[in-house]
């Protein structure tokens, strides 16, 4: 195991309480192609959070050692990949719809793009800060490249 992919399991260790288990070959295969749309590697792969009705990992978010995938169908967030290093900040949006709670993580972008994480599964607060953990650790890799 490289040493980023041990520093982000033992965050979201930290974080939110739980190992992850990822050794299920066919829900990790699912997440890998249909979350991740193909572009992860398992040996990259830190955590599936999913929300398939049916627990097939076809739908959720996947956490890599450098990017975060998300494919969300029962709410507004839209399929996206963020690599943790074009983060610019992140920020938590509290709204409500017709009573109901809409609030949703924004990852702003370095290019000017904004996406919303809106899965319920974690706490949004958690969630915020594993990936400004995980950005940090690719500013600090870009630092040591110079």
């Amino acid at each position: 195991m490289s040493d980023l992919k041990e520093a982000l399991l033992n965050k979201f260790i930290e974080l939110f309480e739980y190992t992850p288990w990822n050794e299920d070959k066919k829900w990790v295969g699912n997440a890998l192609n249909n979350i991740c749309q193909g572009k992860c590697s398992e040996d990259s792969l830190i955590a599936i959070i999913d929300t398939s009705v049916s627990h097939n990992a076809k739908t959720g978010m996947v956490l890599s050692t450098d990017s975060v995938y998300v494919k969300e169908a029962t709410n507004f967030t839209s399929k996206f990949i963020a690599k943790y290093e074009d983060i610019d900040y992140t920020n938590i949006n509290q709204d409500r719809f017709l009573g109901a709670d809409i609030t949703a993580l924004e990852l702003n972008m370095k290019y000017g793009s904004k996406y919303s994480i809106s899965i319920d599964k974690l706490s949004r607060r958690k969630l915020m800060e594993f990936l400004d953990y995980a950005k940090s650790l690719c500013n600090e890799d870009d630092k040591l490249e110079w």
